[in-house]
C-alpha cells in the first residue's frame, strides 16, 4: 500500500532542478507531465514527456508516457500554429535490448499526426538515429528519433565501446544537422565523433544532417 499524494513526491528534486532552470513550477500530477515549451524567434517548438513517471526503486524500468498528459497537451497544440518546428523530447528509448525501454509507442503515431518532426531521447547511453514512417508515402509524415551518448555519467555507467557523447543541432533553412562530440578519456578533451556513415570507400563524418522539409 502507499500513499499516492506522497509517492508523487519523488520527482520534487526534479521540480526544484526545473523551477531553477525555467522559472517556472513542474506538476507532480502525471496528468499535467508534458509541458510545452514555445520557441517562436526561433521558429522551435518543444513538448516534454516524462517517460518516467511509474518507475521507481521497486520498478526501475517500467517506462511509458501518460497518456492523459500527452492528449491534455495536444489539444492545446491545436490551438497553436504549425509554422514552427515540433520537437518532442523525452527519457527513455522506444526499442532497446535491455528492458528499460518505453512499454507502449502508440503514442507515436499522435506525434506523427500533430506534427511532430523530430524525436529526442537519452537513456541509453549511445548516439543514435531512428525513422519512424507514419506515411509510407515518399514525403509522408515520419519523425526522426536522435538520441545521444551521456555527457557526464560516472564511469561505473559507461557503456563499453562508447565514449562520453553530446549531441549540437543546428538548423538552418529546412534542415537539421546533428553535431556529434565525445570524450574518450575520463578527463580528456571534447572533440569531434566521426561516426557517422556516409557510404562505401567514404570516411565517416563527425554529423549528420535530416531535411525538415
Amino acid at each position: 500500500m502507499r500513499d499516492e499524494d506522497a509517492y508523487k513526491l519523488r520527482f520534487r528534486h526534479f521540480a526544484e532542478f526545473y523551477r531553477q532552470v525555467k522559472g517556472e513550477e513542474y506538476p507532480l500530477d502525471y496528468e499535467q507531465q508534458a509541458t510545452i515549451h514555445p520557441l517562436p524567434e526561433c521558429g522551435l517548438l518543444f513538448l516534454g514527456l516524462n517517460s518516467a513517471w511509474q518507475i521507481e526503486h521497486h520498478h526501475r524500468a517500467r517506462a511509458g508516457v501518460h497518456t492523459g498528459a500527452l492528449a491534455r497537451a495536444l489539444i492545446q497544440l491545436d490551438r497553436v500554429a504549425r509554422d514552427d518546428l515540433r520537437i518532442a523530447v523525452w527519457h527513455h528509448p522506444v526499442t532497446s535490448a535491455e528492458p528499460d525501454h518505453l512499454d507502449d509507442a502508440g503514442f507515436l503515431p499522435q506525434l506523427a499526426v500533430a506534427g511532430f518532426r523530430v524525436a529526442l531521447h537519452g537513456h541509453v547511453h549511445r548516439a543514435e538515429n531512428q525513422l519512424y514512417r507514419y506515411d509510407m508515402s515518399p514525403g509522408g509524415r515520419r519523425r526522426e528519433i536522435v538520441s545521444a551518448g551521456t555527457f557526464g555519467a560516472p564511469a561505473r555507467q559507461w557503456v563499453p565501446g562508447y565514449p562520453l557523447q553530446y549531441n549540437l543541432l543546428l538548423f538552418s533553412g529546412g534542415t537539421m544537422t546533428v553535431e556529434t562530440r565525445c570524450r574518450e578519456e575520463l578527463n580528456g578533451a571534447w572533440r569531434h565523433d566521426a561516426r557517422w556513415l556516409e557510404g562505401t570507400g567514404r570516411d565517416p563524418l563527425p554529423r549528420y544532417q535530416i531535411q525538415l522539409q
